[in-house]
């Protein structure tokens, strides 16, 4: 018993140390901060307590041992023996339920910060959302892939075309002109055979050369951008109804059904809490009967509350591989659009929407590193921190 309940302690500390630990890596954070705060104080608080109930049982404990060994060398039992004796067995009922008591308290405390924590977890995804939906990136790697887009390589294009005809009667074909890699080709091959004085078409391919160069040069790379920033927005749709799921399986002990989305859009929180506090109140009057039946109803009570750990667990790792993964996307995305080999060459003809991908793309990686990254431990060593295990 005593090992089950230093465990659970231990658990309740570790409980407390992660998210210490996850406000540590977002100073930013107040709303984590102030919660990893005010359950400090409650544990604190609680053990506190708890200690001190726990001295005060010992010393009447040691007072009665006291008296039950001095009976056992008396040559007669006496009434004082006996109502020591009895006296020991009603101590260690309420040392039972001290602990029962205590272990109940940090399950309470758990819960409540864990429903917190889901709370604002589900606003950071919210926020991630926004993110993706804010930035231009589809808009300006579409602009940036295709030559097509640019206004000088158009009205160039359509010069050379126009010159190309009156030499060869030879048109591109509609369905061709939307690709960037056979747009490029005509261009290079009209401005080549294309009617016109050699130094006229010279000046007319100089004046593309910087767009044909960029979007041949940067076409695949761009396209990765754009479906790797896909792919980091379903992930963080399906990191969404993850938590709505979490936030479902959490709340329905308490006999609350509605689904996050919602009780969020009606701040139905004070719902929440209520429903909280009343199967409190009730796992209290069942834990106060001393009969056994009443001590498996508590039991239950408390086991409906407790959260699934490895279901935690593996909710704050998938969240954390996540924004891990997004920053080294990013990460990624920064090294491409750095790696122009004729940037400098070509500056003064590079379109604003390369800019702004630039832009983007830095901003994303001070946000995924720190707005949303909410914790530096990851795997086994945040199990063994929620478990009571440390090094």
């Amino acid at each position: 018993m005593k090992t089950w309940r230093m465990a659970r302690y231990c658990l309740a500390v570790a409980w407390f140390l992660l998210l210490a630990k996850m406000a540590a890596a977002t100073p930013a954070d107040s709303t984590l901060t102030l919660m990893c705060k005010e359950m400090s104080i409650e544990l604190n608080d609680a053990h506190a307590a708890y200690l001190v109930q726990s001295e005060q049982l010992d010393a009447r404990m040691a007072t009665v041992d006291r008296l039950i060994n001095e009976a056992g060398r008396s040559p007669q039992l006496e009434e004082k023996h006996l109502r020591a004796l009895f006296e020991k067995i009603q101590l260690m009922e309420e040392r039972r339920l001290a602990g029962e008591n205590y272990q109940a308290n940090l399950t309470k405390t758990r819960f409540r910060k864990g429903l917190e924590l889901t709370k604002l977890l589900y606003e950071k995804i919210l926020a991630l959302d926004h993110h993706f939906t804010s930035l231009q990136t589809y808009q300006n790697v579409m602009l940036l892939s295709n030559p097509n887009t640019f206004p000088e390589f158009s009205k160039t294009k359509a010069l050379l075309e126009d010159r190309m005809k009156k030499r060869t009667m030879l048109k591109m074909p509609g369905l061709l002109e939307s690709n960037p890699f056979m747009s490029a080709a005509f261009s290079l091959v009209a401005s080549i055979v294309g009617d016109g004085e050699p130094a006229a078409r010279e000046k007319e391919l100089e004046n593309i050369a910087c767009i044909l160069d960029f979007t041949v040069r940067m076409n695949n790379d761009l396209s990765i951008i754009y479906y790797e920033t896909e792919y980091l927005k379903e992930g963080n749709r399906s990191l969404k109804e993850d938590c709505k799921s979490l936030f479902t399986d959490y709340v329905k002990p308490l006999g609350y059904f509605t689904g996050l989305e919602t009780c969020r859009k009606q701040d139905d929180w004070e719902t929440v809490y209520g429903k909280l506090d009343e199967y409190v109140l009730k796992m209290d009057g069942v834990m106060a009967k001393p009969d056994e039946l009443s001590r498996r109803e508590a039991y239950k009570y408390q086991a409906d509350l407790e959260f699934s750990v490895d279901r935690l667990i593996d909710f704050i790792n998938k969240y954390a591989a996540f924004i891990s993964q997004g920053e080294k996307y990013y990460q990624k995305f920064q090294v491409i659009v750095s790696s122009y080999a004729n940037e400098e060459v070509c500056s003064s003809r590079l379109p604003k929407q390369f800019g702004d991908l630039k832009r983007d793309i830095g901003f994303s990686i001070e946000k995924f590193n720190e707005s949303y990254n909410i914790a530096e431990i990851k795997g086994s060593k945040m199990k063994d921190l929620l478990y009571g295990y440390s090094n």
